[in-house]
């Protein structure tokens, strides 16, 4: 039997009907994915700590018909991530698309850099953002479509450093790597309740903080030949991944995670860059 999906007068990753939420949703990535399901019909709950970057945010869905809710607060442990799941099912009625798009780095020492500078406090903070929120947030947004019966979806934004190390990041990394392990093992166990669990693992993408340490042209020119694409990336690259995900055109998809890394191999470009931070020393030359 033919896929109705395949005919070609289907519309296209419509998500009339969806109601998602979206987290780390006030700028960057996060701003982009939200506003990515709004054009497709989705309406969006937006979280993050700046409530004015999330009104923002809502009004430009609103600009596009669609509803909006803003949940600004922290995002760091299992109990912001339970709360805010619980919040957003009291302010939409349901959760048909949770996108744990909040994570990133730590201001806490030890957290980016060698590894033995690592320090517990960072490795706690990093893993609290990056791995036990969004883990508590997915669990209590399965429950909630368990509990009402409905199909879902769940996309972790991940990193290529989760996937493949990169010097000074090892503890980021990891959570990273962990998150997409656990991506599979939702996939597994709620397959059964015809929820999907999916993961993207974005490269270097031109948000905010990037933009701080790449401030000339030059910087940008240098960056990009690391990429096969010859650019860096944009939010809307991991947007269109994440939309895709969601949609019912991936409906047979689950368990995967994809690269969005302007085909970012082992290059000897990326290989000069570990050099850089991770010289040869001279008693190997001899």
């Amino acid at each position: 039997m033919l896929n109705p999906l395949l005919h070609f007068d289907h519309p296209i990753l419509t998500l009339t009907g969806r109601r998602a939420l979206v987290t780390g949703s006030g700028r960057g990535i996060g701003r982009a994915v939200a506003l990515a399901l709004a054009r497709q019909g989705a309406d969006v709950a937006l979280a993050a700590r700046s409530r004015d970057e999330l009104e923002r945010v809502a009004e430009e869905i609103r600009r596009l018909g669609r509803e909006a809710w803003v949940l600004p607060g922290a995002l760091n442990d299992w109990d912001q991530a339970e709360e805010l799941v619980r919040r957003a099912e009291e302010a939409m009625g349901a959760i048909h698309i949770l996108v744990n798009n909040a994570g990133g780095g730590s201001s806490v020492p030890g957290g980016i850099g060698p590894l033995r500078e690592a320090t517990p406090e960072a490795f706690d903070s990093l893993y609290g953002l990056n791995l036990r929120a969004p883990f508590a947030a997915a669990k209590a947004a399965a429950n909630g479509m368990i509990e009402r019966g409905h199909p879902g979806a769940i996309v972790n934004v991940a990193s290529i450093d989760g996937l493949s190390p990169a010097p000074g990041e090892a503890v980021y990394g990891s959570a990273k790597a962990a998150l997409i392990s656990l991506t599979e093992a939702m996939a597994v166990e709620y397959g059964a309740h015809d929820i999907r669990a999916n993961a993207v693992a974005p490269s270097l993408i031109d948000t905010e903080l990037v933009s701080r340490h790449l401030r000339t042209p030059e910087d940008y020119q240098a960056r990009a030949s690391f990429f096969p694409l010859n650019r860096i990336g944009k939010p809307e690259d991991v947007a269109a991944a994440v939309l895709f995900l969601c949609s019912d055109e991936a409906s047979w998809i689950s368990g995967v995670t994809i690269k969005v890394a302007g085909g970012q191999q082992a290059t000897s470009d990326l290989f000069r860059w570990v050099r850089s931070v991770n010289p040869v020393p001279p008693s190997a030359l001899m």
